[in-house]
This record gives structure tokens, C-alpha cells and sequence, in this order.
């Protein structure tokens, strides 16, 4: 666990090095996740990948939580709260991808009309044939 934990603080210096908006105390409530370095190193995984694509999207999310929900991938609020499901540690990095760009796509439009659609196409255009493979995936 030392290593992990090493590992998630240098990850944090560098957040903070490159100018995230989130505080040193922030960042390591983001990732970390009941002690288990997996789960951890999955989270700093989410996390490059949500600040990777919110610029791309022109949205800045604000908090990250994990959930175990049974009917759903992610879900995202208003305020720029994500929330993911940890089920995603075991679908591929591309599908994985898809969920944090439709999370975050709804940061900018809060339903799934084409505008909405057309978001997240501006940054993955091959966005439904992932969607259909994200719907072969249990989440359970």
C-alpha cells in the first residue's frame, strides 16, 4: 500500500503542478477509495480521464464519487458532481472513456436530446458503437 500511496500523492503534486482547480486536500479525497489500492489506482485513472476531456467538452467538473449502482454507468448533476460505477474497473479503457465524455457531455445539457448527442460526437464520433458495447457489459 505504501507504494499506491506514493504513487497517488505524486499523482497529486502533478495535479496541483499543473494547475488543477482542486486544492492538495481535494485531490487526495478524490483518490482515495476505502483502502483498496486497485480501487485507488482506478480513480486516479477516472480522474486523468475526466480532466483529459472536460477541457475538450468546455466543462469543469467539480467532484468525483464511486457507487455501485445496479442500472446505471455514471450519472451527473448540475452542480459538476460525478458520480461513476466502480463496476467500469472491468470494461475496457475505450468504453470507460465513453461514460466519463457522457457524464461530463451532460454538464452541458442535462438530457439526451440531439443537442446532447451532438456534444459528446464532438469528441467521440464513433460514440454509438460504444454505447452498444457498454450495453453488452454487466454491470453487476
Amino acid at each position: 500500500m505504501g507504494q499506491v500511496k506514493n504513487m497517488l500523492i505524486e499523482y497529486i503534486e502533478c495535479m496541483i503542478a499543473a494547475g488543477s482547480h482542486h486544492t492538495f486536500e481535494e485531490l487526495q479525497d478524490l483518490v482515495m477509495v476505502d483502502g483498496s489500492a486497485e480501487k485507488a489506482a482506478f480513480r486516479v485513472r477516472l480522474v486523468q480521464r475526466l480532466n483529459h476531456f472536460a477541457p475538450l467538452l468546455g466543462v469543469q467538473w467539480r467532484s468525483l464519487s464511486l457507487g455501485t449502482a445496479r442500472t446505471r454507468w455514471g450519472s451527473a448533476r448540475a452542480d459538476g458532481s460525478i458520480r461513476l460505477n466502480v463496476g467500469l474497473i472491468r470494461v475496457a479503457p475505450a468504453l470507460v472513456d465513453y461514460v466519463v465524455v457522457h457524464e461530463l457531455s451532460h454538464l452541458r445539457e442535462m438530457n439526451h436530446s440531439p443537442r446532447f448527442w451532438a456534444i459528446v460526437a464532438s469528441v467521440l464520433p464513433n460514440h454509438a458503437d460504444l454505447r452498444k458495447l457498454l450495453k453488452r457489459e454487466s454491470i453487476t
